[in-house]
């Protein structure tokens, strides 16, 4: 047709790709923009918070020294989830609960897991306490122990014993029948407050 020309095949082709790929709603590019840089500025905004909250909290080199904390915490247990280390782990963790239980549940010995059915005279009960008495155990007598025993003299143990069993049924919330419990407890009770020298207005000052 005289005037005009036909458009090459190649750039026709070319059009039509960007037609096809053009969005038909330009609101709906919009919106998903809007949205993604919505949710990233939210994010760099509680990011920045807990930064300065941080900061204000802690300091600076507090701050430094927590990151390094729990940078060194997340990378050790990477390291310990590794195939070859965790089953190490587990191994040693394994035998030192087997030395723990072993400890703490000694082998050998009976085992009264249920009352018995008829009840144990004197000399048996004694014979019973006797054995539970002379377990193997670590020897707090030599004076090795420490936050376990805080007096073991012998005359002590024995006035001790003396005092328990001269109020072995004795019950503080009765004081009409055990008025002399209720007279020990009540001086405890004013000897502490002593200690942090309290009067009868209240409060302490040291």
């Amino acid at each position: 047709m005289p005037g005009s020309s036909r458009m090459p095949i190649s750039l026709r082709e070319s059009l039509n790709s960007v037609k096809r790929s053009r969005p038909s709603n330009p609101w709906q590019v919009i919106n998903l923009d809007l949205l993604r840089n919505i949710v990233f500025f939210l994010f760099v905004l509680r990011l920045v918070r807990r930064t300065f909250w941080k900061l204000k909290g802690r300091g600076l080199l507090g701050t430094i020294a927590e990151l390094y904390t729990d940078t060194r915490r997340i990378l050790y247990g990477y390291f310990l989830r590794a195939p070859g280390v965790r089953s190490q782990v587990r191994k040693q963790v394994n035998e030192s609960l087997a030395k723990v239980q072993a400890k703490m549940i000694p082998a050998g010995g009976s085992r009264y897991l249920a009352l018995p059915k008829e009840g144990w005279t004197d000399e048996a009960l004694r014979t019973e306490l006797e054995a539970l008495a002379a377990m193997d155990h670590t020897r707090w007598e030599d004076g090795f122990v420490s936050g376990a025993v805080y007096h073991g003299e012998d005359g002590l143990l024995k006035l001790q014993t003396e005092a328990y069993g001269k109020f072995t049924v004795a019950n503080p919330i009765h004081p009409d029948v055990f008025p002399g419990v209720r007279k020990m407890e009540a001086e405890v009770v004013a000897m502490v407050l002593s200690l942090f020298h309290a009067t009868s207005q209240g409060g302490s000052s040291c």
